[in-house]
């Protein structure tokens, strides 16, 4: 069985989304909803997609198994209850929502009817977050102690786009960037307690903060820093330390293990250049196999609802200054 899925929202990272498929056994793209359809005309042509800007069309449509919301965060939660109304599974796009309860009754929703959830959270397939994790479980770190950080771009050029407001971009980057931090903390770590957050505007042109600095403690003891810097050049880099040394994923592909009693050790992984169609793809392929029973997507339901839980938390301390606690629900 192969999944029919329609893209909703046919932006830049839609399109990734759509031909990160091509060639694909299990799933493929059917249609696409998007707001101005000439802009996207010829790029559907070629693709063979349905287009239309009529979401409901889609949502009526029994050809079309689930929908890929990749529009911005602030319409997720309508469209989500929308597809669940209408009996489609749904990949969202990151974040699932931006607040825990919204994402608790969207979540709730979805499991009720019997249909499926997951999130487009791509880093975690790729093959160097694969090999940190797999050093923390088997215990080559030693004990766990603190982790960090770093997701920096340079989000001056979105002045003409829906990401240039603090409705879209509370805590500066951290709908756009951090949100991917928090998924790999919450995935590598565990749960997170509470939040510490220093965020401000210093450079960008536009009306967000371009620096935001965040503190975490973890449920188990362990401590956190997630870095986003939002009018720079780009970084994606996770730390993490151990009683038994260090290691650290740079960008999608690199990977450096350095143990307390060895050598150093360092690895690249080839074919997982930004922007990862590779882990695009793979993430697609988990949520079609989920669809079809033959294994859960491997971002749970619960982490969804953590990880929204705590960019909630993150927005209210950037705003208050005051140490958050993350709502249990």
């Amino acid at each position: 069985m192969t999944v029919s899925l329609a893209i909703i929202g046919l932006g830049r990272w839609g399109q990734s989304l759509v031909d990160a498929v091509d060639g694909s056994d299990t799933v493929r793209f059917t249609a696409a909803v998007t707001r101005t359809p000439s802009r996207v005309a010829d790029y559907c042509s070629r693709k063979s997609l349905a287009l239309t800007d009529d979401y409901q069309r889609i949502l009526q449509d029994d050809t079309v198994d689930a929908v890929v919301i990749a529009t911005p965060h602030s319409l997720h939660f309508e469209q989500i209850m929308a597809a669940a109304s209408a009996g489609k599974h749904v990949f969202c796009e990151k974040p699932f929502t931006l607040t825990a309860a919204e994402a608790h009754v969207a979540l709730e929703a979805l499991s009720d009817l019997g249909l499926k959830v997951a999130i487009g959270h791509n880093r975690r397939f790729a093959p160097n977050t694969v090999a940190l994790k797999k050093a923390l479980d088997s215990h080559s770190l030693g004990q766990p102690i603190h982790i960090d950080g770093h997701f920096n771009a340079d989000l001056s050029h979105n002045a003409d786009k829906w990401r240039n407001s603090r409705t879209e971009s509370p805590a500066g980057g951290m709908t756009s960037l951090g949100i991917h931090v928090i998924d790999a903390f919450v995935h590598l770590f565990g749960r997170v307690a509470n939040v510490n957050v220093q965020s401000r505007r210093i450079a960008i042109g536009l009306d967000i903060d371009d620096s935001t600095l965040v503190r975490l403690n973890f449920e188990n003891g362990c401590t956190g820093h997630l870095t986003t810097i939002a009018a720079t050049s780009s970084l994606w880099q996770i730390r993490v330390f151990g009683t038994g040394g260090w290691a650290e994923c740079t960008d999608l592909d690199r990977y450096v293990f350095n143990p307390s009693d060895g050598d150093c050790q360092s690895s690249e992984f080839s074919g997982y250049e930004y922007p990862g169609s590779e882990t695009m793809k793979t993430a697609l392929e988990a949520f079609a196999a989920d669809i079809r029973h033959e294994g859960p997507y491997p971002i749970s339901p619960d982490e969804i609802a953590h990880a929204t839980a705590v960019l909630e938390a993150i927005m209210i301390s950037a705003e208050t200054g005051a140490t958050t606690e993350i709502d249990v629900m």
